[in-house]
């Protein structure tokens, strides 16, 4: 009898193939075993080439990414400068004229960067680095990193940040980077490609008969060196695409790959730390190169140093800093997640652009409010005369609006007039509360006030991350900190405010991010200097110890928990699943096919599952009282469709119906369609109903052919014939063609192309080791058997996320078809085969 979960199973999603199928590989008559190891020669020979095109494919996508961030820096620095000397222009009119310039200009760049996204690029709203986050966990987006992607991504931010939102850039260059990597990626790949057809280069690689005897051992060349792992080299390539754009951002080679290893990569190794080590450090120079300002770090300070006693008498101060700035990252937290059930819908377009009108003009409307009530006018100090960047507003000449500067200057300039209170690049005078700089009370007014409108400028439709946000609103309450304790402690302490800035800074950083060891290394190497090292240490530890008491999570596991079309699954198992095992998480009874079946039954299941994957039995055992079979492989639904497609038909005893095309044997024949197998499944990741769909809707039965591309198995099989084109090969004497003969009916031969060694689990295994299994070896159903070997069962990564309890209850993905398209869409493909 069927067994029944305690745990419902769910419907499968869409996830990334990263492991090949692994086929045993089959000695082809059609070359000859000197030609054999020639080829094995050739393949060793020129892998050394594969690995030097990714070697220049990493640069490549270095310098491009460090050229984006600069040249975001140099639109939006100008941007912002503009609109503040329009803004000083009606400032000497009057302070209405003003506002209105004010929200005239910051609704208008809002609006235009929410259009863009509403209206061209969904997936460019908000700072990415969740959605590559969930991609590189194995969850297929489709368009993540396409190029309209980019370009709403890029300007989107521009005006974003050109509208004073309290949003940043660093976040949205994360997946910018991730963005140029894939494409680098897929370029190499190409390349790899059209090289390896070229004559001259099978030459050079010093088998000159075998390029001469076998017509075709250029595109095995291409498959075997490219087609099996083209998913593991992009995820390493947008591994460190990822690192390299908040690297560049920042201007820390090692803090893009330690913020890559512990937030975004769920997947790491030797080669992805290169990788991603190579593309950080050539942004990294490249930014410097190109924004001079950006050389010493994105934050470069000249904070004393301090000595050990000095440490041991401030740690206190910095600790209570820490803590505090820890509460309001969980405050902010706490806040997004009470805005949520608030928000407008993703497809109310109009509603969603018209939030972030009402917020822009709420930031306006705040940041006007405050410079004319709480800001006061200071004089213009010395140390800011090389670098005009303060706001006027209504003070007399050779005066500023302290407020209105903290608020309205580029924020990178903000975060580094906080941090070098007290040091040599803005020295304070005996009075620590004397109004040099800015005053304690506009500090304090930027503090409260930004907490709230941070909140609401989250998860809007708009291009913007959360790490300059939460600078400014540290980087205000630290100094605040700071410039009191300086007043309070004895002289001899030599208190610098600044340093208090920075500590608050990377504590709300840590309360809301809840990263550690990344974030101490970005903050580190973007001040340039060792000498706050000490103090970031403990105000994370301590920022992160709060947020824990408090119960909130990071703001990327929030954002991911929320996204209902995505199946995340955390580095460490959730405490949900300690107490299951295998057979409370799995979707029973398991739908398989037999080793041989007929035509008829495949397009049946096809039509009526949407599993990316099947059990295969021999019908020989079969218990069907418990609904379960003897396990003798697995077989990707990608396969299935190709064989439908290129109509390897056989009889009910697996001899084919149609000869191999001219020139190849069967074992030759199954190599090439087990080659081409492997390049469809790498090139389709999501082979269920998206790729089903998109070849029904085309009328193709060639998936290189739908998609306008080549340099996959497919490509071989378009130019050997298939096997149900006009002028194929002749049919075998002793069997008629089925479509002449009825008696004859058509079936799949699926034995040669099955995966022997799929992964498995007992029904006993724990739930724990269930989720390291699917994460450590990437994996995409994991079938559960009985102590028979009896398929009883199949887990996947939806079954799991599920079981973890975040998800149950929630309805299925509108990136899936519904059923009634999919059935339809599926019986006119399978009409015309």
């Amino acid at each position: 009898m069927t067994r029944a979960p305690l745990i419902g199973g769910a419907p499968s999603m869409n996830a990334i193939d990263y492991e090949p199928l692994p086929l045993a590989p089959r000695r082809s008559t059609s070359l000859s075993s000197a030609d054999r190891q020639r080829l094995e020669a050739a393949q060793a020979r020129l892998g050394w080439l594969i690995a030097l095109l990714k070697l220049l494919s990493t640069c490549v996508a270095g310098v491009l990414i460090g050229a984006t961030a600069a040249a975001m820096h140099d639109l939006i620095n100008p941007l912002v400068v503009w609109r503040n000397s329009a803004l000083q222009f009606f400032y000497q009119r009057s302070l209405a004229q003003a506002f209105g310039a004010q929200l005239a200009i910051s609704c208008g760049l809002a609006v235009a960067g929410s259009l863009a996204v509403q209206m061209v690029a969904p997936l460019a709203a908000g700072g990415g680095v969740p959605m590559v986050m969930a991609w590189l966990n194995g969850n297929s987006i489709p368009g993540l990193f396409a190029p309209r992607v980019f370009v709403v991504k890029f300007f989107g931010t521009v005006a974003a940040l050109g509208a004073g939102m309290c949003l940043g850039m660093e976040a949205p260059m994360v997946h910018l980077g991730s963005a140029v990597a894939n494409a680098a990626s897929s370029a190499d790949q190409r390349l790899t490609a059209l090289l390896l057809r070229q004559r001259w280069l099978l030459r050079l690689a010093g088998f000159r008969s075998v390029s001469e005897a076998e017509p075709e051992i250029a595109e095995e060349l291409a498959i075997h060196a490219i087609g099996w792992h083209i998913a593991v080299d992009r995820r390493e390539a947008v591994s460190a695409g990822a690192g390299a754009g908040i690297a560049s951002a920042f201007g820390a080679p090692i803090g893009g790959v330690l913020f890559s290893l512990e937030e975004a990569c769920s997947v790491w190794s030797r080669r992805i730390a290169w990788r991603c080590f190579l593309a950080c450090a050539i942004a990294t120079i490249t930014h410097s190169t190109l924004n001079p300002h950006s050389a010493s770090g994105l934050l470069s300070a000249d904070l004393r140093p301090l000595r050990p006693n000095e440490w041991l008498q401030q740690l206190p101060a910095i600790l209570a800093v820490g803590a505090g700035g820890g509460l309001l990252g969980a405050v902010f937290n706490k806040l997004r997640l009470l805005l949520r059930p608030w928000r407008a819908k993703a497809k109310h377009h109009g509603s969603r652009i018209q939030e972030v009108a009402v917020v822009a003009a709420l930031t306006s409307a705040t940041v006007a409010g405050l410079a004319a009530t709480v800001g006061r006018c200071l004089p213009v100090p010395d140390e800011w005369a090389a670098e005009p960047m303060w706001v006027q507003h209504t003070c007399a000449a050779g005066q500023y609006n302290d407020l209105a500067t903290a608020w309205l200057a580029p924020a990178v300039w903000s975060i580094r007039t906080f941090i070098s209170l007290g040091t040599k690049s803005e020295p304070l005078a005996a009075q620590a509360l004397a109004s040099v700089y800015y005053s304690p009370r506009s500090l304090a007014a930027m503090c409260l006030a930004y907490l709230p409108l941070m909140g609401l400028s989250a998860a809007l439709s708009i291009p913007g991350g959360l790490f300059m946000p939460s600078f400014l609103l540290g980087g205000s309450g630290g100094a605040l900190a700071g410039l009191a304790l300086r007043s309070l402690a004895p002289p001899g302490w030599r208190i610098q405010p600044g340093l208090y800035a920075l500590c608050g800074a990377t504590a709300v950083l840590g309360g809301v991010f809840r990263s550690s060891i990344s974030t101490v290394v970005l903050i580190t190497e973007s001040c340039g200097t060792l000498a706050p090292l000490v103090g970031v240490i403990a105000s994370v530890c301590a920022s992160n110890a709060v947020a824990v008491l408090c119960g909130t999570e990071g703001v990327y596991e929030s954002e991911l928990e929320a996204s209902l079309g995505l199946n995340y699954l955390s580095q460490a198992p959730p405490r949900a699943l300690r107490p299951l095992v295998a057979e409370q998480l799995m979707s029973s009874p398991a739908q398989g096919l037999p080793c041989i079946v007929p035509v008829a039954a495949a397009e049946a299941l096809l039509r009526r599952s949407r599993h990316n994957g099947f059990p295969v039995y021999d019908p020989a055992h079969v218990d069907t009282r418990a609904g379960s079979f003897r396990l003798d492989g697995f077989i990707m639904r990608s396969q299935v469709e190709l064989l439908l497609q290129e109509r390897v038909h056989c009889d009910r005893h697996g001899r084919y119906l149609q000869a191999p095309p001219q020139g190849l044997d069967v074992l030759a024949w199954e190599d090439r369609l087990a080659t081409a197998m492997a390049a469809q499944l790498q090139r389709y990741s999501n082979s269920s109903a998206g790729n089903l769909l998109r070849l029904a809707s085309r009328g193709v039965a060639d998936p290189a052919a739908a998609e306008g591309g080549g340099g996959g198995g497919s490509g071989a099989l378009r130019r050997t014939g298939s096997m149900g084109s006009s002028g194929s090969a002749a049919l075998l004497a002793d069997h008629p063609s089925p479509f002449d003969n009825q008696e004859v009916e058509p079936h799949l031969n699926l034995g040669p192309f099955l995966n022997r060694a799929p992964a498995t689990v007992r029904l006993e295994t724990p739930a724990t080791r269930v989720h390291s299994m699917m994460l450590s070896l990437s994996l995409r159903h994991i079938v559960v058997v009985d102590e028979n070997n009896y398929a009883v069962g199949i887990v996947t990564r939806r079954d799991l996320a599920h079981a973890a309890g975040s998800r149950l209850g929630r309805e299925r993905t509108s990136w899936q078809p519904s059923a009634m398209e999919l059935d339809a869409l599926l019986e006119r493909h399978l009409s015309a085969v």
